[in-house]
């Protein structure tokens, strides 16, 4: 058996690994170990798509509710002098009790967030991976993902976009994210891609629904709110869309209708011509907003499958000879 192990070590070199390393596996894992057998428990929360933690007919799923608590907690990110970032800050009471962040969705993430954390996974590591796991698992294309980020110990600075603000208040709002006119557009489509505006969170935007298939009072930005597709462009090019942050009742808080058109409209036709498009430029929006994190954090490389990996490894010592126990994930094989 010790050969074998030996051999495994060996094989680990040339994908850039030696066993042990516990972080770079337990983040591999995370990534990579999304059901079955040893696998990190975050993705059976997003299977199927639709599903929510607490009711089903809510209108609401944990997809949705993932993406804006990630927007959410790297929204404070401050280009200037790069405190803020994606870094959990948001898991703090403080930030939850601002008025840019109403509602229950943030504490809901936190539910299987915390699960997917462990000594060598931090929470907000977790928080950026269940983003990467939603787009990945309900029709979006596959997104790099880094580990290395580090949990914040207080709470950061406001700075979250509210609906009611002004298009110079938002446009300068993710221009100290990070982001261009253009960027913001097309972030606030892609992350409305899923989800809607809650009547409980929201009462002078979304009425009350008195819909069955709808108890919580969700009024969703597209026709397809639990998958990830260019409908939130498509629908609003066309004049069809009943997206809330558009044609709700109260004008000042259709902050997408400003944002989407704020170009005369030109990124979000792109958008509705081309879903290849809206996907790549989804994947790579994402990936920066996951990707912004407070200055002197260093992110590690893009995680990739480890091709051979040696697994719960034990060596005992019987009898004056060395025994080896464990297990190994071998290379996976495409169909």
């Amino acid at each position: 058996m010790l050969p074998i192990l030996l051999s495994l070590i060996v094989l680990g070199g040339t994908h850039g690994y030696t066993w042990p390393s516990p972080t770079l596996e337990a983040l591999e894992a995370a990534r990579f170990d999304q059901l079955g057998f040893n696998s990190v428990q975050l993705a059976p929360f997003i299977q199927p798509c639709n599903a929510f933690l607490f009711a089903d007919n809510s209108g609401r799923s944990n997809a949705a509710d993932w993406i804006r608590t990630a927007y959410h907690d790297m929204a404070t990110y401050n280009v200037a002098d790069g405190t803020g970032g994606l870094d959990a800050s948001i898991r703090f009471g403080v930030e939850q009790a601002r008025s840019e962040n109403v509602g229950d969705g943030f504490n809901n993430t936190f539910i299987p967030v915390l699960i997917a954390s462990n000594r060598y996974v931090g929470v907000a590591d977790a928080l950026a991976l269940a983003l990467v796991m939603v787009v990945e698992n309900c029709g979006g294309l596959e997104m790099p993902f880094r580990g290395g980020r580090i949990d914040a110990t207080e709470p950061n600075a406001p700075g979250v976009p509210e609906p009611q603000q002004d298009l110079d208040s938002h446009i300068a709002s993710f221009a100290r994210q990070g982001f261009t006119q253009t960027d913001m557009i097309g972030l606030v489509a892609c992350g409305h891609t899923f989800g809607g505006v809650q009547h409980a969170a929201f009462p002078t935007i979304v009425g009350e629904l008195n819909d069955p298939q709808d108890t919580q009072d969700v009024a969703h930005f597209d026709t397809t709110f639990v998958h990830f597709d260019n409908n939130v462009a498509t629908e609003y090019v066309s004049g069809t869309t009943q997206n809330p942050l558009v044609v709700g009742f109260n004008d000042t808080t259709n902050s997408d209708k400003q944002i989407f058109g704020s170009d005369g409209n030109a990124t979000m036709r792109s958008l509705a011509d081309s879903p290849s498009l809206f996907s790549s430029t989804c994947t790579e929006l994402f990936t920066r907003m996951i990707d912004t994190v407070p200055s002197g954090v260093q992110l590690t490389d893009v995680i990739t499958p480890i091709p051979i990996k040696p697994a719960n490894v034990e060596l005992t010592l019987a009898n004056d000879s060395i025994n080896v126990f464990g297990q190994v994930r071998p290379p996976a094989v495409e169909h």
